[in-house]
């Protein structure tokens, strides 16, 4: 039954009641001749039924099926129960079935770190990992928070499939690790029900669990995720720089005060902190990002205002790195804000950055030429870029250029 008739065919039962209750009273407050005393009773027996009805409707209603799937697209835990009862019939010595469970360790310092977004976001990656994974051999589960679940026919050996759908739960950064300890049933040789076979998985998932201690390294605390953060400035070394001292250059030439200078120049040496929270594998990606992958990555400026707030004389710089990837046209990310709605600051270290990453070498293509990012620029000026901000870059890299030459 679909939602929508569910809903309609419950409203309906309950106004059958109401108006056999209404019948009900109608007929005890007037004459008690027989036709109508029968009438009464049948409109008494008529709303019974209907009462009846509605609530075993409620009670089997679609919310209390099995849940085909959650937020990640993945089935949960009605489907798993489901799906090991079948397994348990099938499985045999021969072609036996295997359980995996998983539980997320520093998934916690991540969300409380980057936020719950972020956190969903990579929930979300992950889970699209373990499916493909899980695909070709069986089905792949979330159960709750940050634990997972894999049932997978066996072609090989058991621990190498185990390791393979672990694999798909690491994810790593310049400020985080996310690995899964996880616990293993054979089927149909380690439990005869459900019930056995999650108890089995699950006292070893958390042996596991419980044999790793952060003294030993494996778990990463806040404390070892903010160092990481702090020491991601050293890392990018000349690049936030120099790309700091080009917004400042361009911020002058506009007539910038300096406090607001000094607000501006930080954003710029800031402004991709947010990207400690993204994994390296799509950082270091050699081809042009997937849909799915391009809208992770656009959470940083997000993430990165997150964690800046954590000081509160960088507020200001917070709200700035989080609209650097807005667009004049008001197509960018994540607030869609167009024109001079978008801080000054953002708007100029936005072209600066453009122009910076235009003529660096990526992995997916080379490196444009300084002309030809200028011209970009230019090109995308009104659409992506403030003109303003653009004419004043633009000016900027003329006067070096002509220095440069008399030097």
């Amino acid at each position: 039954m679909s939602r929508r008739l569910f809903r309609t065919t419950l409203l309906a039962l309950y106004v059958v009641t109401a108006l056999s209750l209404c019948a009900t009273g109608y007929g005890l407050s007037i004459s008690h001749n027989p036709a109508q005393v029968v009438q009464t009773v049948v409109a008494l027996v008529t709303a019974s039924c209907a009462l009846t009805g509605a609530e075993l409707l409620r009670r089997h209603s679609p919310r209390k099926q099995l849940v085909a799937e959650d937020a990640t697209g993945l089935p949960g835990r009605g489907r798993l129960l489901a799906d090991l009862n079948q397994a348990l019939t099938s499985a045999t010595p021969d072609q036996p079935v295997l359980l995996v469970l998983f539980d997320l360790i520093g998934f916690k310092e991540y969300n409380d770190t980057f936020g719950y977004p972020a956190g969903d976001a990579l929930l979300m990656r992950l889970a699209d990992k373990l499916s493909r994974v899980a695909v070709t051999r069986g089905s792949a589960y979330r159960l709750d928070g940050d634990e997972f679940a894999a049932l997978l026919r066996v072609e090989g050996e058991v621990g190498q499939l185990a390791d393979l759908a672990a694999s798909a739960l690491v994810e790593e950064g310049d400020g985080f690790a996310v690995a899964p300890c996880y616990g293993t049933a054979l089927l149909p040789h380690e439990g005869e029900t459900a019930s056995d076979a999650l108890r089995v998985a699950n006292e070893r998932m958390y042996a596991l669990k419980y044999s790793l201690r952060p003294s030993d390294g494996t778990l990463h605390s806040n404390e070892v995720l903010m160092e990481a953060l702090a020491r991601r400035g050293p890392d990018c070394g000349d690049h936030l720089h120099g790309l700091a001292e080009l917004v400042e250059a361009v911020a002058f030439k506009l007539g910038i005060g300096i406090e607001e200078l000094e607000q501006i120049r930080l954003a710029a040496e800031l402004h991709d902190v947010g990207k400690s929270a993204l994994p390296t594998t799509i950082l270091e990606k050699s081809f042009p990002l997937d849909v799915e992958e391009r809208r992770f990555v656009e959470r940083h400026s997000m993430i990165g205002e997150r964690i800046l707030h954590a000081a509160p004389a960088l507020h200001k710089v917070a709200r700035m790195i989080r609209w650097t990837h807005e667009r004049y046209d008001g197509s960018g990310y994540p607030d869609h804000l167009s024109g001079t709605d978008i801080p000054l600051g953002a708007r100029i270290i936005g072209v600066c950055d453009a122009f910076d990453a235009m003529i660096s070498k990526r992995p997916y293509r080379k490196a444009m030429s300084v002309e030809e990012a200028r011209a970009e620029l230019r090109q995308n000026a009104g659409s992506q870029f403030d003109p303003l901000v653009v004419d004043a870059f633009c000016t900027v890299m003329e006067e070096r250029e002509r220095f440069f030459l008399a030097a």
